[in-house]
């Protein structure tokens, strides 16, 4: 009775004065927060018959952040300390006066390690050959990749996608997606992969390349990299999830508990 008493100030706390915003905006203000709520509410109000279960004060939090907001990003413009390859940080990779960043070894996006779905979004540049989004990236051993290759060496080469899994260090059988549009040599691709369960789809400048579907870590990161021969440079990520405003109240309230 106490937890659900503290839930029901923290949401009052947390609702603004109707006289400081608008109707339609306190009515929706308010929705969000009893939403937030009714995702936990089974969890609170419902009893322990056994000792031995899980707390469901612990079992309320687990909900909550399970549907708080999930947004990273980065531009390189702090460094390189949140790329790491496992042993060091992404120190074969090297900077351009323009803000982009080379890519060049395995180097993992640290802060999306413990991640399970999410969206990532990049905009990235292929100079020579390909260009490797790891993703579901457990460890430098084990991920999954979806590679984007230009085949051509005219000013309007071609576009397919390569993807494999790796496992214990071992690559899979990859399959290959040849996507039907020409682009210019310096073109600068707008990479969004949406990773669901077992579900995976990419998009390249908002057309959808290919979709798939294939076992899955308990959870892993993402990652980027350049295979021998291939160049490429990047000059942002983002990692993404939950981002509708049902997420933020969470991510608010995930902090608080």
């Amino acid at each position: 009775m106490y937890r659900f008493r503290y839930l029901r100030n923290l949401i009052v706390y947390l609702a603004p004065e109707p006289s400081l915003v608008s109707p339609r905006k306190y009515i929706a203000v308010v929705t969000t927060l009893l939403a937030v709520a009714a995702i936990a509410g089974a969890v609170v109000l419902k009893p322990s018959r056994r000792s031995h279960k899980p707390d469901s004060w612990e079992m309320l939090r687990e909900r909550v952040s399970k549907r708080a907001q999930v947004d990273l990003f980065d531009d390189f413009s702090q460094g390189l300390d949140g790329w790491e390859t496992g042993l060091h940080n992404a120190s074969t990779w090297s900077y351009e006066k323009n803000g982009f960043v080379n890519v060049a070894a395995l180097a993992m996006f640290g802060p999306s390690t413990h991640l399970t779905n999410y969206n990532l979004d990049a905009l990235v540049q292929i100079q020579a050959k390909g260009l490797g989004l790891a993703f579901r990236a457990a460890d430098p051993h084990n991920y999954q990749v979806a590679k984007l290759l230009v085949e051509g060496s005219s000013q309007m080469p071609s576009l397919m996608l390569q993807r494999y899994a790796v496992v214990s260090g071992r690559a899979s059988i990859p399959v290959v997606t040849r996507y039907p549009e020409h682009f210019q040599s310096d073109t600068l691709y707008r990479v969004h992969l949406e990773v669901r369960d077992d579900n995976f789809l990419l998009y390249v400048q908002g057309k959808l390349i290919d979709s798939w579907s294939g076992p899955r870590p308990a959870a892993g990161g993402v990652g980027l990299f350049c295979s021998p021969g291939e160049q490429a440079r990047v000059a942002w990520v983002r990692v993404s999830h939950n981002t509708d405003t049902l997420g933020r109240m969470c991510s608010l309230l995930s902090s608080m508990l």
